[in-house]
């Protein structure tokens, strides 16, 4: 995002502060409570998620040739790999013989043996080693390789498709927003893991929790609310994604200064909704990443939360206050955010009422919620 830009979203964040209000919708937008409850809305979700470009992680994951990371994208261990001529590859992280997971986390390889009877594959899938050969004369009479899946880096970040036969296009997919994201790069910086939440509470529910922040007040009163205003949020959308940008308490202070010497990065931080299951959070500092999926039952999901920082991790005392960084969002986002709306998930599936009510001042629920009515 170059400096024009930031300083138009920083204006107009001053003025909504300075008016103690926030970007309003045009109108309030009805849900209807089964949305988080039927399992016929899972069923459709799920279709629709399979049938989406997946973002599955940071490029710098895979950092140079010869590296390998997997990750469990809607219930599939998906094997990714930088083979020698530095290209991104994809295959499901199933054996050829009896489909155990050939890799688990993230390494440097030159091959890659499966954990039960050593099958051996090279990072562009091929098998390159059987022991006991004798035995597959079948499986070695022609070239054998894992399932290759569509795969893509765009704007610091890796795809892939779930649909072998499928295409990727992501900076069509992105529009605007590929050279926006790359930007800010991110998803080039250190990565520093990976956090699961199993959650009793709808997919949709979890990214609702993303999608404003009028409740920072009350649910993140000693947390975030400490930090960054509430109820007050600039909303621009771009097709099926959207971009919230939330401002700090202090960023009043910069009436008083010159717009030359704003820095707009220590007064904000700017989220991004990926359609369609994507959380991004942009600062100076980091760059957190909520991977949300569906479960098999529409009262529980999966968040994979993961974060990455500009700073030097070699540094050990800067390494142990990212990862403090990292535990304090995660921990707030699982003891605040996703433990409030456990109940809510149960108030919905009592049947207690038939709607929820979004209001003009959450704007980016509404989008959400329209982007994924519409897709299904």
């Amino acid at each position: 995002m170059d400096r024009d830009q930031l300083i138009d979203l920083t204006r107009r964040a001053v003025k909504l502060a300075r008016d103690k209000t926030t970007d309003l919708a045009p109108s309030e937008y009805s849900v209807a409570a089964d949305t988080y409850t039927s399992t016929q809305r899972l069923a459709q979700d799920t279709a629709m998620l399979m049938a989406s470009p997946q973002l599955v992680g940071y490029a710098s994951e895979l950092p140079r040739p010869g590296t390998y990371c997997t990750k469990n994208v809607m219930g599939r261990s998906i094997l990714l790999t930088r083979s020698a001529d530095d290209a991104l590859r994809a295959f499901d992280n199933v054996c050829l013989h009896r489909q155990s997971r050939i890799a688990d986390g993230c390494g440097a390889a030159r091959r890659l043996a499966c954990p039960y009877h050593a099958w051996t594959y090279d990072l562009d899938g091929n098998l390159m080693g059987v022991p006991g050969k004798e035995g597959f004369p079948e499986t070695r009479s022609g070239p054998a390789k894992l399932t290759e899946l569509p795969a893509a880096e765009c704007a610091g970040f890796l795809w892939i498709s779930l649909d072998r036969n499928g295409a990727l296009d992501i900076p069509a997919f992105l529009g605007p927003l590929a050279d926006e994201v790359e930007s800010w790069g991110i998803g080039r910086w250190a990565p520093l893991g990976e956090k699961v939440l199993d959650c009793p509470i709808n997919w949709k529910l979890a990214i609702d929790t993303f999608a404003e922040n009028y409740h920072f007040a009350t649910v993140h009163k000693n947390t975030f609310a400490t930090i960054a205003r509430s109820n007050c949020t600039v909303f621009d959308s771009f097709g099926p994604h959207h971009r919230l940008v939330f401002p700090l308490n202090g960023i009043l202070d910069l009436e008083n200064i010159p717009e030359e010497q704003w820095d707009p990065l220590q007064n904000m931080v700017v989220i991004y909704a990926l359609f369609p299951n994507i959380v991004l959070s942009a600062t100076i500092a980091n760059g957190e990443l909520f991977r949300v999926y569906p479960a098999d039952v529409p009262g529980r999901s999966i968040t994979v939360h993961q974060n990455s920082t500009p700073l030097d991790l070699s540094d050990e005392s800067v390494a142990a206050g990212a990862a403090a960084v990292f535990d304090y969002a995660h921990a707030t986002v699982r003891d605040e955010d996703y433990a409030l709306v456990a109940g809510l998930q149960a108030n919905l599936e009592s049947g207690a009422r038939q709607n929820l009510v979004f209001g003009r001042n959450e704007p980016g629920l509404q989008h959400r919620h329209q982007t994924w009515s519409e897709a299904i």
